[in-house]
């Protein structure tokens, strides 16, 4: 939050004020339901989800003048909706320091033993869907929905995360990873995560987290032909490309998900209108 002082910086005329007003409607409201939606696949709690949209498009609108000549509506609420569900899990989670190289090292076994496609609960099946992403941290299920159902690129995940791209690319072969694992049952995580605590790290996850860069056409171009001879020369990494590619698919209907938001609308543009002046 701005104080007065500060926010005398950002003063608008009323011809600022409108064109701001008009770029609300044309780009801040149509992300309304697209967020809403993303935010319930990260913190899996609808009254939450209601709580960290309202209090992102409130601050938002209340503040907007800090955008003029800095940034459009998509990235001002993009920042501040990060923000928000970071504090959340600052508060809630702390598994940012978490080894999480026990999972690069889960068995998931040759294609024949995975048996591919995988069933995993149909991703029409809110419930079941939820009990599965619950059971992954937060630190890798934040960059998976921003990937998965926002389809935002590796770079604009880092941005907003605040860690380079490489992390990001790790989080999500792990965050995959773990969600077959889960769903075929083959991981105790607590136990596992523990008889890593104080293990050295390795370089595994560099050459295993190509199968999500390339799957997600995040892999430099110079690396593509050689990451694709890999695979045709090292079944390990072969089905670990394929258990990735399956996920991904299980993930792609996450988006079409609906949740009953008229309501909330009603009150930002309510309070978007006292802002703007609107009649």
């Amino acid at each position: 939050m701005l104080s007065p002082s500060k926010l005398e910086r950002f003063k608008v005329s009323k011809e600022e004020l409108a064109s701001l007003a008009a770029s609300f409607n044309l780009e801040a409201l149509p992300l309304l339901e697209k967020l809403f939606i993303a935010s319930y696949w990260i913190l899996l709690d609808y009254k939450l989800t209601r709580k960290i949209i309202k209090q992102t498009f409130l601050e938002a609108i209340e503040f907007c003048n800090v955008t003029k000549n800095q940034a459009d509506w998509q990235s001002w609420i993009y920042r501040i909706w990060m923000r928000e569900i970071n504090e959340l899990y600052e508060k809630r989670e702390n598994d940012t320091q978490t080894n999480f190289e026990f999972i690069d090292y889960a068995e998931v076994g040759s294609l024949s033993q995975i048996n591919l496609p995988v069933d995993i609960p149909e991703i029409g099946n809110v419930l079941e869907l939820k009990i599965l992403l619950e059971k992954i941290p937060a630190v890798l299920r934040i960059p998976l929905i921003l990937k998965e159902n926002l389809s935002l690129k590796y770079e604009k995940i880092a941005e907003l995360i605040d860690v380079p791209i490489g992390v990001i690319a790790t989080r999500i072969f792990r965050a995959r990873r773990l969600l077959f694992l889960f769903a075929r049952n083959k991981l105790h995580y607590e136990d596992e995560k523990k008889k890593w605590t104080n293990r050295e790290s390795t370089k595994r996850i560099f050459e295993l987290r190509q199968c999500t860069l390339s799957l997600d056409d995040e892999l430099p171009t110079e690396q593509k032909s050689k990451f694709s001879d890999s695979l045709d020369s090292n079944p390990e990494l072969d089905a670990e490309f394929s258990v990735q590619k399956q996920i991904k698919s299980q993930l792609q209907n996450i988006k079409s998900a609906r949740f009953p938001i008229k309501r909330l609308r009603i009150k930002i543009e309510r309070r978007a209108k006292k802002k703007f002046g609107w009649n």
